[in-house]
């Protein structure tokens, strides 16, 4: 028997393995402190059940939009997902199980909990989660630099509106467009709504780049509500500068620390 070549083959069905119950790193996922769960309780088995259902599940609309309530009060899961425009069926079936056991992993035993990929977001909580008017800071902090920030505001602020009124009237709610910076710099723009929600609950969602970049967004409008806004300030790479949490620093916070370190600088203590 070869037992070198049968050795890497059954190294190679174990990574095969491995693979397949090890997601890919979250892009993006928030841990909430709203509960815990034991792993024997009802609220587990939902939760299970929940996963197992996701490659089959009806809920799952052509506009890629996920809404589904699993069990009974108090133990009921709710959970709503959203995959990014132009994703089939079975791409957004497969980043939302990607997803849901990325998150689980992520946040053990926590009753609320969202994140998801490029492709994707997925939440679920044990609340009804699009009436959830819980907020949490979200920043942006890319190296990259406009050289003339008037200008990059305008051309971005056109490129937003103009996102906006598209992605409201599209059919999927979805809208997709670029704008010229420089000869040789674009910002790229995505723009996406719920497909439930109607045109004008849509465009009130849009928020100023400053609210992008630096701002408190709800858990709902930023995941999956008024709009899933994703910009990329590119020079030939993608936007993969992101950040949120409790202790975040805006930029209000920032400013007043580098004010106030600056005015201590020039005061005689003595």
């Amino acid at each position: 028997m070869d037992y070198p070549r049968l050795s890497l083959w059954f190294l190679f069905i174990f990574n095969f393995l491995v693979s397949l119950t090890t997601p890919q790193p979250l892009a993006y996922n928030r841990c909430s402190t709203s509960g815990n769960y034991t792993t024997t309780s009802t609220y587990a088995a939902n939760l299970n059940e929940f996963l197992s259902s996701i490659p089959t599940s009806s809920d799952l609309n052509s506009d890629g939009f996920f809404n589904t309530t699993i069990g009974q009060s108090p133990n009921q899961v709710y959970a709503i997902g959203l995959c990014r425009g132009g994703q089939t069926v079975t791409s957004c079936r497969s980043c939302l199980s990607a997803s849901i056991l990325a998150i689980i992993q992520s946040c053990p035993n926590q009753k609320e909990a969202s994140g998801g990929y490029d492709e994707c977001r997925l939440m679920f909580s044990n609340h009804n989660v699009l009436r959830s008017t819980e907020y949490y800071l979200l920043y942006f902090r890319c190296g990259n630099s406009a050289g003339n920030m008037a200008q990059f505001n305008d051309v971005l602020d056109n490129l937003l509106f103009s996102l906006r009124d598209r992605a409201a009237a599209a059919p999927r709610k979805y809208a997709v467009d670029k704008a010229n910076y420089t000869i040789f710099q674009n910002i790229y723009g995505l723009a996406q709504c719920m497909p439930e929600v109607s045109e004008p609950d849509c465009r009130s969602g849009y928020m100023a780049p400053e609210y992008a970049l630096y701002g408190q967004f709800s858990v709902k409008s930023d995941v999956f509500s008024f709009g899933v806004l994703v910009l990329e300030i590119v020079s030939g790479q993608k936007n993969n500068c992101f950040g949120n949490g409790d202790d975040v620093e805006d930029l209000l916070s920032y400013v007043s620390m580098i004010l106030e370190d600056t005015l201590l600088a020039t005061l005689d203590l003595t």
